[in-house]
């Protein structure tokens, strides 16, 4: 009996050092960039703040970079302050170039001719490209939705098909290293799509939300094994 015992506690032991960090830390993304492009009038303040809270929750750094610096104001009266250009980004800095939606994206983002060749870099480079809404338009003119599925507000569905892009009628989908949203409802399942392609556990599919672990699933754990070894404990006694 007392060889079963070692032999439980040293299972539960191994248990619990290969539980992976991430999962009891939350911070998957450490030492992950994410780039999040505004434009600086117009941009969905949703499509902002969900993304950008995930990705910091989950350890990343996140930067605001637009068309120029200053206060950006979005669509509902927010606003974020932005202290870099797109013109001076140097994207080898970033894992990931996440372009918010808006009505701004028109008349800011679409035709700017820097964002472009910063998104077919990261493209190149293997990077996650992502945008979300209007958003997708700016990709589908820099050339890298051709032959691909995407999905984007159903407003900017010509703009994808014009350019080459096979459009989806989906809240999100993934393909290759390119993560493309329908709107703002869809910013949380965006997010965690962009995610995904960052740590290359992804696929080209149309996302679908992961399942959440239990909350207090590792606490949960930890009270199971103590209570098995109580019990083993007890048994040995008794013998």
């Amino acid at each position: 009996m007392g060889r079963l015992v070692a032999v439980l506690v040293l299972v539960l032991v191994v248990l619990f050092i290969s539980v992976d960090s991430a999962s009891v830390t939350g911070k998957e993304l450490e030492g992950k960039r994410v780039l999040m492009v505004v434009a600086p009038e117009g941009y969905k303040e949703e499509e902002l703040s969900v993304p950008s809270g995930i990705f910091k929750d989950s350890g990343a750094e996140v930067v605001v970079a637009s068309t120029r610096t200053g206060i950006a104001r979005g669509m509902s009266g927010g606003e974020v302050a932005v202290n870099l250009s797109v013109g001076d980004v140097n994207i080898s800095d970033y894992d990931a170039i996440v372009i918010v939606g808006g009505v701004g994206s028109m008349k800011y983002l679409w035709d700017d001719s820097d964002l472009r060749d910063m998104v077919r870099a990261a493209y190149d480079n293997h990077k996650a490209v992502a945008a979300i809404c209007l958003s997708p338009v700016v990709l589908a003119r820099a050339g890298i939705l051709r032959d691909k599925e995407c999905t984007a507000f159903v407003t900017a569905k010509e703009e994808l098909i014009k350019n080459g892009g096979r459009y989806r009628d989906a809240g999100v989908v993934v393909s290759g290293n390119i993560v493309t949203a329908k709107g703002p409802e869809y910013a949380r399942e965006f997010a965690m799509a962009v995610s995904d392609v960052m740590l290359n556990r992804s696929s080209s599919r149309p996302y679908e939300m992961p399942s959440p672990e239990p909350e207090g699933f590792v606490t949960s754990l930890v009270a199971v094994a103590i209570a098995v070894v109580s019990v083993l404990f007890a048994l040995r006694w008794r013998l």
